[in-house]
C-alpha cells in the first residue's frame, strides 16, 4: 500500500494474486488501483470477488495451481532485467520511509530484523502498533511457515499462538511481539507457557494504552480520549506470581542485549518495553491509510 509499491502495480501487465484476501487494510480500503486483467487463486471458493472484482477466478490448491502454470511457460523466455531492479529500489525507498516513522524504535526493529530470520526463530505477532509498523512489514522470517500472526485483525491471541507455535517442535525459541492490551485478554496463558517450559521470548510493548485507538482519537476527534486509557497491571508482578522470568527496558539501547539473554534462557521469558519512558513514535500510527491520498483521516 505504499506510494511505492502503487507505481509498481501500474507497469504490470497484469495480477495474479495468489491466496491473498486483497482486505482493506492492506489496499487502502480497496482504493488501490491494481493492474487488468486481474487474476485470484484461492482455495476457498467464497473468496472469490470477495473484495475486489476480478477478471478470472481459480480454484484450487495455490502450489497446483502455480506448478500447473509454470509448466505452460515456454522453456526459454526472458524477464525483463530492469524489473528486478525496480522492484529493490520501491522496496529500499518504502522500508526508509517505515523507518522514519518509527522515531527510537527503529532500534528495537533492527534488533529483530537482525535476530528473527538469522536464528530461524518462529515469529508471532499479536495485534499491536510495532506489529503494524514493522511486525508484518519489515522484520522478515527464515520461512513462510514460521510467521504467525492475527489475520482477522482481534488483539488477544499473540499469547496463546506463540505457545502453540512453540511448541511445535522447531529448534530455535520462538519470538512473540504482543502488546499490553492484548496481553490482559490471555494473561492466564502466562501460566500455560510456564507449566510448559514453552520456549517462547514475549516482546510486550506497554504504552498503558490503547495505542493505535488513541492516535485514531487524536487525529479524528480532537484527541478526546475515551476508554483507550488501560488500567494496566504490573506485568513484573504479574510474572511472579507465575514464576515466569520477567526483565524490563526502559531504554531501546539495552533491548538487544535483554533479547539476547532471553534467547539464551531455557523456557518462557517475558522482556516488558517500557513505552512511557522511551517515548512516541516519530509519527504516530492511526491505523492504515484510508484512502488514495495514504495516513488515517
Amino acid at each position: 500500500m505504499t506510494p511505492e509499491a502503487a507505481a509498481l502495480y501500474q507497469q504490470c501487465d497484469f495480477m495474479l494474486v495468489v491466496g491473498s484476501r486483497l482486505r482493506g487494510n492492506e489496499t487502502r480500503n480497496n482504493d488501490l488501483k491494481l493492474p487488468r486483467p486481474l487474476i485470484q487463486v484461492d482455495a476457498d471458493a467464497s473468496q472469490s470477488c470477495r473484495n475486489y472484482p476480478v477478471d478470472f477466478f481459480v480454484h484450487g490448491d495455490s502450489q497446483l495451481v502455480l506448478d500447473g502454470v509454470a509448466a505452460q511457460l515456454p522453456k526459454a523466455w526472458s524477464v525483463d532485467p530492469q524489473w528486478h531492479y525496480d522492484i529493490a529500489v520501491a522496496r529500499a525507498k518504502s522500508e526508509g520511509a517505515l523507518r522514519q516513522t518509527l522515531g527510537p524504535y527503529q532500534v528495537i526493529a533492527e534488533a529483530l530484523l537482525a535476530r528473527v530470520p538469522a536464528g530461524r526463530h518462529p515469529w508471532v505477532r499479536d495485534v499491536t502498533i510495532l506489529n503494524s509498523t514493522i511486525g508484518n512489514r519489515y522484520v522478515q522470517i527464515a520461512d513462510p511457515h514460521l510467521g504467525v500472526h492475527a489475520l482477522g485483525g482481534g488483539i488477544g491471541q499473540g499469547i496463546p499462538m506463540a505457545i502453540g507455535a512453540a511448541l511445535a517442535g522447531e529448534a530455535a525459541k520462538t519470538i512473540a511481539l504482543v502488546g499490553d492490551g492484548g496481553a490482559q485478554l490471555s494473561l492466564g496463558e502466562l501460566a500455560t507457557a510456564v507449566e510448559e517450559r514453552a520456549p517462547i521470548v514475549f516482546v510486550l510493548m506497554n504504552d498503558e494504552s490503547y495505542g493505535v485507538i488513541r492516535n485514531i482519537q487524536d487525529a479524528q476527534y480532537g484527541s478526546r480520549h475515551h476508554y483507550s486509557k488501560l488500567l494496566t497491571p504490573d506485568f513484573a508482578l504479574v510474572a511472579k506470581s507465575v514464576g515466569l522470568t520477567h526483565r524490563s527496558v526502559s531504554r531501546v539501547e539495552a533491548f538487544a542485549d535483554a533479547l539476547d539473554a532471553a534467547i539464551a534462557m531455557d523456557g518462557p521469558v517475558l522482556i516488558e518495553v517500557d513505552m512511557t519512558s522511551i517515548g512516541p513514535f516519530a509519527q504516530a500510527f492511526g491505523g492504515p491509510p484510508a484512502g488514495a491520498a495514504g495516513g488515517a483521516r
